[in-house]
């Protein structure tokens, strides 16, 4: 991944440009623009196309940059970051088809960035040999930062240095030291981004792995291996036994026969999910730790594996009655984030599921596992990501009013971009109060002191427009977002009305 023409200037011009979107801007459509102007840079200075696998994470780049652009969450930001350091590790080494391994390679490149750019610097003698080597370089930039820990710790243990201090740096207060932070970071990114990752041993590794096991060489199995076999018979007969019988009173009281009597769930739901969930996990562990080595190779060894996958099954129906769980919670108390970020784990997680199952049936090896799980794991993030989840749940929950529980402490603390939807009348509110006071079971569990009451509410969501309102004409077009655009023409139309 080493470009053509002057490195160098490519992350200059990449730096200069990370300063002027994003010095003292929040991400908005400013990400979208710095990453294109980030892949034509690449383009420019490689000269080379994508390789095909790179495609994932680069169009998971864009999506979440469009996503940043759209709404502005902090999940989109973050996935977005992630797909681009996927992609770079995937550039680094590009018959690497792991995403696991590519993300390695990227946290060893980040490390590196700020060494791979002082060897950039076209400091060289005419014999080519460089001026300042890497680590010296590095060692003389420590310098002022070892200077400034000192001069930190000393004006806060002397109030004589500390005003001599702010006397001799008083022509200095009115510059903004955040310009020169910025082209810093900048720099990071954009050598991140376009220099290369020079460890043979790292790319070595990351070139390693086998999806398929090794064959065994075993004619019979020794008299380990036939212990293991019966141990795995009696845990997974025990096991499918005790979960069938789990399984079976869900049916009966998850499925069919759930009544709610204005109880609260969170047992239900909170520590009966959790519990849930680990018992899943460890089920899945004990499986593949049967199915680690030569036990996959023997004949003797096709009852275990009808028992695995039995179990692997009902764990599948287990994973099913936590989703009824949560519908159940969502049903009668409206979205919260937990409650969908269970729905999309439980989601991950019957994938990973059927993947041990796989595992097992073929023989294949945890590298496998651990590369179609990530892959997994990632564009289940991923969908998570492109969604305005605060305004879904602004609107979902207040359609509810007369129907679910209406929890307004948690609303009031949803981003600006759900306000429109927040915005009710006097009359609206002590409905949803009363409902709320009704389906717990009368005002006595519903107390105003345990839960925002109708004019409190009215008075921070109030409070919070006009303060938004206030800001958003102050903002910057490039930390622009639709989502925030949107509310503050509604709540124009609202304030007109």
């Amino acid at each position: 991944m080493r470009p053509s023409g002057s490195p160098f200037l490519w992350c200059l011009f990449l730096a200069g440009w990370y300063v002027y979107l994003f010095h003292g801007q929040a991400p908005g459509i400013n990400l979208l623009l710095f990453e294109v102007a980030a892949a034509l840079v690449y383009v420019a200075a490689h000269g080379r196309r994508v390789p095909p696998f790179a495609w994932l994470p680069l169009s998971g780049t864009f999506m979440t940059a469009l996503a940043v652009a759209w709404h502005a969450s902090a999940l989109a930001v973050l996935l977005n970051l992630v797909s681009a350091g996927l992609t770079v590790g995937i550039l680094l080494a590009p018959t690497v088809r792991a995403l696991h391994r590519s993300a390695a390679l990227a946290m060893a490149h980040l490390a590196q960035a700020p060494r791979s750019f002082l060897q950039a610097l076209p400091l060289r003698h005419r014999d080519k040999e460089p001026v300042i080597t890497p680590g010296g370089a590095l060692s003389v930039a420590m310098v002022p930062l070892v200077l400034l820990l000192f001069a930190g710790m000393y004006r806060s243990s002397n109030p004589h240095f500390d005003r001599f201090l702010a006397q001799i740096t008083l022509p200095l207060s009115g510059l903004d030291l955040g310009v020169p932070a910025s082209f810093l970071v900048g720099l990071l990114i954009s050598s991140f981004l376009l220099l290369g990752l020079s460890n043979p041993k790292l790319l070595s590794w990351a070139h390693a792995g086998n999806d398929q096991l090794p064959a065994s060489g075993l004619g019979q199995p020794d008299r380990k291996l036939r212990g293991e076999l019966l141990t795995a018979k009696l845990l997974l007969v025990g096991l499918n036994v005790l979960l069938l019988a789990v399984n079976a009173l869900d049916l009966r009281h998850v499925w069919l026969g759930f009544e709610f009597n204005g109880q609260y769930l969170k047992q239900f739901v909170h520590e009966g999910t959790y519990m849930l969930l680990l018992s899943i996990l460890l089920g899945a562990g004990i499986v593949l730790y049967f199915f680690r080595g030569d036990l996959n190779f023997l004949r003797e060894a096709r009852g275990v594996k009808w028992l695995a996958h039995a179990w692997l099954g009902q764990n599948l129906l287990l994973a099913l009655s936590v989703g009824m769980r949560n519908y159940w919670y969502i049903h009668y108390y409206a979205l919260a984030y937990k409650r969908i970020g269970v729905a999309f784990f439980l989601l991950a997680l019957c994938i990973g599921l059927v993947l041990v199952m796989l595992k097992v049936r073929h023989g294949r090896s945890g590298h496998y596992l651990l590369r179609m799980n990530a892959m997994v794991i990632y564009g289940t993030a991923l969908a998570l990501a492109l969604f305005n989840w605060d305004g879904i749940m602004a609107r979902y929950n207040m359609a509810q009013q007369g129907k679910a529980f209406v929890h307004l402490d948690f609303l009031a603390g949803l981003s600006d971009k759900a306000l429109p939807w927040l915005v009710k009348t006097p009359e609206e509110l002590e409905g949803m109060a009363a409902f709320n006071a009704t389906l717990i079971g009368g005002a006595e569990h519903y107390s105003r002191d345990l839960y925002l009451g109708p004019e409190a509410y009215r008075e921070r969501i109030g409070q919070r427009v006009q303060t938004f309102r206030e800001r958003y004409v102050e903002r910057s077009w490039k930390a622009w977002n639709l989502a925030d655009a949107r509310a503050y023409r509604l709540l124009g139309a609202t304030a007109r009305r």
